[in-house]
C-alpha cells in the first residue's frame, strides 16, 4: 500500500511534473493537429495546465484557491501567453467550454454530492464527441466504509455507471492508505480513468 501526504500534496508551491494520465491522454488525443481546447478543473499551481500550455492547447484553468491561482499567474509561461485563461471558480460555478480534452484530476472528491449530477452532465456536455477525460475518483474500501465523510466516494458499479456515455480507454487502480483526507487513516481505491465521449 502506497501511503500518500495530501496535505503536503496540496499545500505544496512547488510545481511538480505533469500527471502522467493526463499525458497518455493527450497522446491519445494526437490526431487533433490544431486548434485544440483543455479545460483543467482544479488546477491549482499550473503542474497540469502548464503541461497543456506547452503542447499547445488553448487551456481554460479554474480553482476555488486564489493563493493556488496567484502562484500559476506568476509563472513566466502562464504569464506570457494569451491561450490561458484563468479563473477563481468553484465547480458549481464554472462555466465550462467545449473543449477536446477535459483534466478532473484529484479534484473531483472535493464536489459536494448534492452538486456532482450538475457538475457530471457540465462535463459531459463540455466534451466533444470523440473528446477525452481524464481524472481521479476515490472508492472506500468495504471494510471502513463511511457515508458521512467529507470528500465524495464512489462504489465501482457508481462509477461504471458514470460513464455510460463513454469508451473507456484506460482505467488504472491503486490502494492508498492516507489519513490526509479525512483525519482518520483509510484504505482507499484511487481510480484514475481515461475516457472518450461517444
Amino acid at each position: 500500500m502506497a501511503t500518500v501526504d495530501w496535505l503536503n500534496y496540496f499545500n505544496n508551491p512547488k510545481l511538480l511534473p505533469p500527471r502522467s494520465h493526463l499525458i497518455e491522454a493527450h497522446q491519445f488525443l494526437g490526431h487533433f493537429a490544431k486548434d485544440r481546447i483543455a479545460v483543467d478543473c482544479g488546477c491549482g499551481t499550473g503542474r497540469d495546465t502548464l503541461f497543456l500550455l506547452e503542447q499547445g492547447y488553448q487551456v481554460y484553468a479554474f480553482d476555488i484557491d486564489i493563493s493556488c491561482l496567484k502562484i500559476l499567474s506568476e509563472h513566466p509561461l502562464a504569464a506570457a501567453t494569451p491561450q490561458l485563461d484563468v479563473q477563481q471558480s468553484s465547480f458549481a460555478d464554472y462555466r465550462f467550454p467545449r473543449a477536446h480534452l477535459l483534466n478532473a484530476s484529484a479534484c473531483l472528491f472535493f464536489s459536494p454530492r448534492p452538486e456532482f449530477p450538475q457538475l457530471w452532465h457540465n462535463i459531459e456536455q463540455s466534451l466533444f464527441s470523440g473528446g477525452i477525460f481524464c481524472g481521479h475518483f476515490l472508492e472506500q474500501d468495504a471494510q471502513d466504509y463511511d457515508t458521512n465523510l467529507p470528500v465524495l466516494t464512489w462504489t465501482r458499479q457508481d462509477l461504471e455507471q458514470l460513464f455510460t456515455n463513454f469508451y473507456i480507454v484506460s482505467w488504472k487502480e491503486k490502494r492508498e492508505y492516507s489519513a490526509q483526507l479525512t483525519g482518520k487513516k483509510r484504505a482507499w481505491l484511487v481510480h484514475t480513468v481515461i475516457a472518450m465521449k461517444r
